[in-house]
């Protein structure tokens, strides 16, 4: 190669990841075009610039496969974006190690998210999410023999939802101040107390849960409903997930909420709002970007 090719190239290559930089800033912080073209001191108009980004933008990340299989406890979530559909995220750790943008949050779109976590080497020893149908049905079927945890922020907050602040029933009361509780149990002990307190307010409240309401207008045809549906709600909820609250007091390692995620996707969201304007396929493919410099450390 002469040296005229080279620096050329070289010269080519020093600008590519100068644009990669700033590419990433703009990702990463939501700053816009006009601000970096004035912080990196640049000859190029927005329009230029962002043409570049583009260019970044028309092509989605690919995933490695690992050089040796690990073992993983897995935390599961999604962020819907309305019309634009939602994305899938997967998370070890502080690690986000595989994410999926689909239209709809449904059980055959986990399911490949499932596989494809299987082809690049990943051994999941456990999963936390928030109970969505779905998953729970691609977990059973991917993972028949692992812990599903069930993360207890998503059942508490939703429990709250139902009851209220101020609940008007008695049942309603005292199942509140026991809900208050759920993320605070640390120990087999604290466990055995929630327990017997939910036992005893729903043997104390069974009539008041169970309470009917009859129709007296002919002409409808519904002919009772349950006086107290989101009180009766709330009970079932936590009724149906204690086969999948307590994983994490048996294993440490067991993540017991989703949390971290609910933060990411805050941010996530911030910064697609500060970049409207773009096209489906690119709003896609800035969203797997993001995941990939967010899981890069950036």
């Amino acid at each position: 190669m002469c040296g005229k090719t080279f620096g050329k190239s070289k010269a080519k290559g020093e600008k590519h990841r100068r644009y990669f930089r700033l590419f990433t800033k703009w990702v990463m912080t939501g700053v816009s075009v006009e601000e970096l073209i004035d912080i990196a001191d640049i000859e190029l108009s927005s329009k230029q610039l962002t043409r570049y980004f583009h260019k970044f933008l028309n092509y989605p990340v690919e995933f490695k496969r690992l050089d040796k299989p690990k073992e993983i406890n897995l935390k599961c979530d999604a962020k819907h974006f309305g019309r634009y559909g939602c994305t899938m995220v997967f998370k070890e750790g502080v690690n986000i190690i595989f994410w999926f943008y689909a239209e709809n949050e449904n059980y055959f779109n986990y399911r490949y998210c499932f596989s494809r976590l299987q082809e690049l080497g990943y051994i999941v020893k456990s999963t936390t999410s928030d109970k969505h149908g779905s998953l729970v049905s691609a977990v059973r079927t991917a993972y028949p023999d692992i812990p599903h945890q069930f993360c207890l922020v998503h059942l508490q907050r939703r429990c709250q939802t139902l009851l209220t602040q101020k609940p008007e029933t008695e049942a309603g009361q005292d199942l509140l101040k026991l809900v208050h509780n759920i993320n605070e149990i640390k120990t087999h002990g604290d466990k055995k107390i929630f327990l017997n307190w939910f036992n005893r307010i729903w043997k104390r409240h069974e009539q008041t849960i169970n309470h009917r309401t009859y129709n007296k207008d002919k002409s409808v045809e519904k002919k009772w409903w349950y006086t107290h549906k989101n009180l009766r709600l709330a009970f079932y909820t936590i009724r149906n997930s204690l086969d999948n609250m307590f994983f994490y007091l048996d294993d440490k390692s067991i993540p017991k909420d989703t949390n971290g995620l609910e933060a990411e996707f805050t941010h996530l969201k911030t910064k697609l709002n500060m970049h409207r304007g773009l096209s489906r396929k690119r709003r896609e493919n800035f969203v797997s970007w993001y995941w990939h410099l967010k899981s890069k450390g950036y």
